[in-house]
């Protein structure tokens, strides 16, 4: 059985509801899935497959994430990974939202060249005006974000999907 890690970094929750919808989508296919938080105790050689995933501000991942997804870069080369960012630039402008995770993407590849990366996609995500800190308040003003769940799940189950031809 194909084992499949599910990384994520999160700040506030989101992006962990999003890596277990993930992984509870290729194990209905069959997988054996976990999705845990993207740490340096976890060995990456474990598994056959990896998605790892993080919210994203200004081109950027958590730290976690991404040094995570650079660290194991090596250890994992040629084992197929997925790569998801979440955020909430995509509720107004989603080209917008896909450059600035295109650009975190390429960005990655070139820090490690060795991750066999088969598939991204950028996902919307939770907000809450009040979990801002203060100088993200102040831009917010200026261009306000509408609050709420803008997750697509329905978006989430068929990116997890599209994932179990390249995992097999």
């Amino acid at each position: 059985m194909t084992k499949v890690l599910v990384a994520f970094a999160t700040r506030f929750g989101s992006t962990r509801e999003i890596a277990s919808a993930i992984a509870r989508e290729l194990n209905t296919a069959g997988f054996d899935a976990i999705a845990t938080e993207a740490t340096s105790s976890i060995d990456a050689t474990n598994y056959d497959a990896l998605v790892i995933g993080s919210p994203i501000y200004g081109r950027k991942w958590l730290a976690t994430a991404g040094l995570f997804a650079t660290i194991n870069s090596e250890r994992i080369s040629g084992r197929p990974v997925a790569l998801f960012s979440v955020g909430t630039l995509g509720v107004k402008n989603q080209p917008a939202a896909k450059q600035e995770h295109e650009d975190f993407v390429g960005d990655l590849r070139e820090v490690a060249p060795k991750l066999n990366v088969v598939s991204d996609d950028v996902f919307n995500g939770y907000f809450e005006r009040a979990n801002l800190p203060w100088y993200l308040r102040l831009i917010d003003r200026f261009a306000p974000t509408p609050e709420g769940d803008h997750r697509d799940w329905q978006a989430i189950e068929s990116w997890a999907k599209s994932l179990v031809h390249k995992f097999r």
